[in-house]
C-alpha cells in the first residue's frame, strides 16, 4: 500500500466557529503580515496583509448588505479573475449573503446558461463590472421559457460609503447555504449544489490534516475562481488556513504554461495544482531551455484533480520536471467534487508500481484510513456495498457533503442522504464508476452521460442540444456525444442523426465546422469527429432514449460509417 507522507510544517490549527467569524479571525491573525497577492502575467499588481485584506471585504459587506437589505440574500458574481471576485465573495460570505460565482458568458452564446442561472439561484442581484453589463444584459435576454427574469444588474465600486456597522446588519442563518455551485448534470442545463459554511469548514480541515495546508502554507492559483478546484482549494482554504495565497488569471496559464511554473519558483509557492490537461500541456509547451534555472524544490504538493488522470501523466510530468528539483512525492492525484464541497480523496504519498494497472488505466488516489472509511464502491444496481478491485459506484459521504440541489428536490433525494445497507452515515452517490485496489481509488468512468474538458463537467444533452440547432436537418433527441478516450479529457465525439434523405445531403463538412466552432467556443470542448447517420441507426433504450454508452462502443469498434449523402452508407 502507498504510505501517505506526513505533512510538513506547523500542526494545522482546527477552524471553528461560523465561516463568516473564521474568515474575520483569519484577517485578525495575519494583521500585519501579506496574506493575498493578485498578479498578472506572473507579476504582483496588489497586494494585501491581513488587515489591508480584511478592511476591504468589510467595507464591501457593508455596502452589500446596506444595498440588499436585511434577511436571506443571494448575489451572483459574474466578475473577471482578479480583486473585484476575490473582495466580493469574502464581503458575501462575511456578510452571510449567498454567493453564486458564475462565469463571465461568452459574446455571442446561445446556450441560455447565464440567464438559467439567474432564475433559478433567485439571486438578489447580479455584480459586475461596469465594462461587462451590456454583455450581461444581452445574456439575461436568453431564456426557453415564460418565466421573467428581473435581478437587477450593478456594476459597484469597491470603495464604501459610511455605512452601518456589519454587526447591526442581520444577514442569513449562520449555518444555512453559503455558496451555490453550479455544476451540469444529467439535463441541459446546469444544477446549483447548495454548500454551507460548515461545509467549507469541514472541507478545509480535512485538507489541512490530510495535505499540511496551514499558516506557512504559500498558495499559488490559477484555476477559475468560479470552480470548486479553484474556489474553494486555491482562494478560501489557504486564507482559512492561515496561508498566504498568489493569484493568476486562468488565461495567464493558458496563453503561456511556463508562467505557472516561474511563478511558483519566484513565489516560493508551496501549494499548488491543477486538472490532467495542465500537466500535459507542461510537458508538450515548456521547453527544457524555459527550465534553465527554475528551482521548484519548493513545491510540495503538486495536486492534479478535476478530471481522469490517465496512467503514467503524472510520471511524465515528474520527468519533465526533474531537473528543476521538483520531488516525485510531491506530484499526486486528488478526487472531489463541488456536491462535497471540493476533496474527498487523494493524499501525497509515495507512489505505487503501476504493474497492477491495465495499460489503459487512469492514476489511482492514494487513500488513507479516513478518506478510505468515507468512500464506497456500491453495485448501482443492488445498492450493496462492493468488495475491493470490482468496478461500482463511487459513494461518499462525510460532513462535506452539500444539503442538495437548489429547486431539484427529486435529484437531491436520489442522490443526497442515502442509506447504505451496513454502513452508517449519509451518502452521497456521486455517479462515478470506480473501484478501490492497493489502497488506491480509480475512477474508471460515469454512470451519467458527462464530458471533460479542462477540468469542467459537461453534460452530453447540453452539447448534444446545442450542436444539432446549428440546423433543422439534426435531431437533437437522436444524437450522443461522448468522450474519445473515456481516460481524457477535451476531445469529443458527437453523432447525430439527420432527417435528410441521402440524396438530398449538401453542405456537411460546412455544418460539422459550424458545430465545432459553436461547441468550442461555448465551453473550449474540441469535437474530434462528428459522423451524421439516418434516423433509426443510433441504439435506443425500450422507452426511445438513446444509449449514449452504447453508441460510444459501437463508434469505437467502427459499426458507423458515413452518410450515404458523403458517398457513405451506415454499417449493417
Amino acid at each position: 500500500m502507498a504510505a501517505a507522507t506526513a505533512p510538513s510544517g506547523p500542526s494545522p490549527v482546527p477552524v471553528k466557529g461560523s465561516l463568516p467569524q473564521a474568515l474575520l479571525g483569519a484577517f485578525e491573525r495575519r494583521n500585519a503580515e501579506e496574506q493575498l497577492r493578485v498578479l498578472s502575467r506572473g507579476k504582483a499588481i496588489r497586494s494585501f496583509t491581513g488587515s489591508e485584506l480584511g478592511s476591504a471585504v468589510e467595507a464591501k459587506a457593508r455596502l452589500l448588505r446596506d444595498w440588499l437589505g436585511p434577511g436571506p440574500r443571494s448575489l451572483v458574481l459574474s466578475l473577471p479573475a482578479g480583486e473585484s471576485f476575490l473582495v466580493a465573495l469574502l464581503a458575501c460570505l462575511v456578510a452571510e449573503i449567498v454567493a453564486v460565482p458564475v462565469p463571465l458568458p461568452r459574446r455571442g452564446s446561445t446556450s441560455g446558461r447565464f440567464a438559467h442561472v439567474a432564475r433559478d439561484s433567485g439571486a438578489s442581484a447580479i455584480l459586475c463590472l461596469e465594462e461587462n453589463a451590456e454583455l450581461l444584459h444581452e445574456a439575461l435576454a436568453l431564456t426557453r421559457d415564460d418565466r421573467r427574469i428581473a435581478p437587477l444588474l450593478v456594476a459597484m465600486p469597491l470603495d464604501a460609503s459610511t455605512l452601518p456597522d456589519l454587526a447591526t446588519l442581520t444577514g442569513a442563518a449562520p449555518h444555512g447555504t453559503a455558496v451555490i455551485q453550479y455544476t451540469s448534470g444529467s439535463t441541459r442545463l446546469p444544477k446549483g449544489a447548495c454548500v454551507t459554511g460548515q461545509n467549507i469548514l469541514a472541507n478545509c480541515d480535512l485538507v489541512m490534516r490530510h495535505w499540511g495546508m496551514c499558516s506557512t502554507t504559500r498558495m499559488l492559483n490559477w484555476l477559475p475562481h468560479y470552480h470548486d478546484m479553484g474556489l474553494m482549494g486555491g482562494i478560501l482554504y489557504p486564507i482559512l488556513s492561515g496561508g498566504r495565497s498568489f493569484q493568476m488569471s486562468p488565461y495567464d496559464f493558458i496563453r503561456d504554461p511556463a508562467v505557472w511554473l516561474r511563478t511558483i519558483a519566484e513565489a516560493r509557492a508551496d501549494f499548488s495544482g491543477a486538472p490532467a490537461f495542465a500537466f500535459a500541456d507542461v510537458i508538450r509547451r515548456v521547453r527544457k531551455e524555459d527550465m534553465e534555472g527554475l528551482d521548484l524544490s519548493c513545491w510540495d504538493r503538486a495536486f492534479c484533480g478535476a478530471e481522469p488522470i490517465p496512467a503514467g501523466l503524472l510520471d511524465d510530468f515528474h520527468a519533465h520536471l526533474e531537473s528543476t528539483g521538483l520531488r516525485r512525492s510531491s506530484v499526486f492525484a486528488c478526487y472531489g467534487m463541488a456536491e462535497m464541497t471540493l476533496f474527498a480523496a487523494g493524499v501525497p504519498g509515495e507512489e505505487q508500481s503501476d504493474d497492477d494497472v491495465e495499460p489503459e488505466a487512469t492514476t489511482g488516489c492514494v487513500l488513507n484510513p479516513e478518506t478510505r472509511a468515507g468512500l464506497c464502491i456500491v453495485d448501482p444496481e443492488r445498492g450493496a456495498e462492493m468488495e475491493d478491485g470490482r468496478v461500482g459506484e463511487i459513494w461518499l459521504k462525510g460532513p462535506s457533503q452539500g444539503d442538495g440541489y437548489l429547486n431539484s428536490p427529486e435529484e437531491t433525494r436520489r442522490q443526497f442522504g442515502r442509506c447504505l445497507p451496513g454502513r452508517s452515515g449519509r451518502w452521497f452517490r456521486t455517479g462515478d464508476l470506480g473501484a478501490v485496489r492497493g489502497g488506491r481509488l480509480f475512477v474508471n468512468g460515469r454512470l451519467k452521460d458527462i464530458l471533460i474538458s479542462r477540468g469542467h463537467k459537461i453534460s452530453a444533452p447540453e452539447v448534444e442540444w446545442l450542436a444539432c440547432t446549428a440546423d433543422p436537418v439534426l435531431n437533437p433527441l437522436a444524437a450522443a456525444a461522448f468522450m474519445a478516450d473515456p481516460n481524457e479529457g477535451g476531445r469529443a465525439m458527437l453523432v447525430a442523426e439527420t432527417y435528410a434523405r441521402e440524396d438530398g445531403w449538401i453542405g456537411s463538412e460546412r455544418l460539422k465546422d459550424r458545430i465545432r466552432r459553436s461547441v468550442l467556443g461555448e465551453w473550449g470542448l474540441d469535437l474530434t469527429e462528428i459522423v451524421f447517420v439516418p434516423r433509426g441507426t443510433l441504439a435506443r433504450t425500450t422507452s426511445g432514449k438513446i444509449r449514449r454508452q452504447a453508441v460510444a462502443q459501437h463508434y469505437r469498434e467502427g459499426r458507423f460509417a458515413p452518410f450515404a449523402g458523403q458517398g457513405e452508407t451506415p454499417c449493417p
